[in-house]
């Protein structure tokens, strides 16, 4: 396979996936792991991706994967993880829902409970749980944002703070190995930490791509997280810096 053919369908897995393993590419190329280490490094050298230890992700640290490709992105691991942050629910509780494709899936694990009360700024979450008896909606207002089924800005700010909840469960766009929570807008990195502040205990959901990305907005340092649900075996230095924070880690 020609170089540039192999670095255009390197760049379109990218584009599909947001992050990849050299393995992975390997694999699919049929070449060998040296071979794709240099292309990701000729890449690399001209911006078009971002180098990890062993892998390559997109190179924007502000522009997140589509929505709609976030949809399809590491599905299987959305709906594991989903079911098992959806056992940590109790039925009878209160729970704040932020946005995003994981958490969409989580809703859809949470079908079915009962005197479960929610409050949420995403659109997409509360059509989901809409259709379940046992689930009080409570749709927090403000600037839509279109394309991603949800509300964000300075009411919806300030409508989280006539809110207590037991919980909130929330995805992020990239933890840093310095023990970080990071997206990538502000204006929704603001509703998620007035929910963090009205909630009593706050469960992230991360797939494991989102310890191998960058992005800009800080949302919470580690600590301040009680129980990380992901898909995979939480890296190295990851996982270092969840032991010294007293992280909780559940693999789906």
């Amino acid at each position: 396979m020609a170089i540039n053919t192999r670095h255009e369908r390197i760049l379109d897995l990218l584009r599909r996936r947001g992050y990849v393993t050299i393995e992975e590419v390997s694999a699919r190329l049929r070449v060998t792991p040296q071979t794709i280490r240099r292309d990701l490094h000729d890449l690399a050298a001209q911006g078009k991706l971002r180098r990890h230890h062993g892998g390559a992700s997109l190179p924007s640290a502000i522009v997140n994967t589509n929505y709609a490709l976030r949809h399809v992105e590491n599905a299987d691991a959305k709906a594991r993880m989903a079911e098992a942050a959806a056992e940590l629910v109790p039925e009878g509780s209160s729970l704040f829902l932020t946005l995003g494709t994981t958490i969409e899936a989580l809703a859809s694990a949470l079908v079915g409970k009962r005197d479960l009360r929610v409050v949420t700024n995403s659109t997409a979450a509360a059509r989901i749980l809409g259709g379940s008896p046992g689930i009080s909606i409570q749709l927090l207002g403000g600037a839509y944002l279109p394309g991603i089924g949800g509300v964000a800005g300075s009411l919806t700010t300030e409508l989280v703070a006539r809110w207590r909840c037991d919980m909130l469960a929330t995805s992020i766009g990239a933890v840093s190995s310095d023990g970080w929570l990071l997206d990538y807008h502000e204006e929704e990195v603001a509703v998620m930490r007035a929910m963090h502040a009205q909630a009593r205990r706050t469960m992230l959901l991360a797939d494991h791509s989102k310890f191998h990305k960058a992005t800009v907005c800080t949302f919470l340092p580690l600590r301040e997280i009680a129980v990380v649900v992901t898909d995979q075996p939480v890296p190295g230095s990851h996982a270092q810096a969840m032991r010294e924070a007293g992280v909780e880690v559940l693999i789906a």
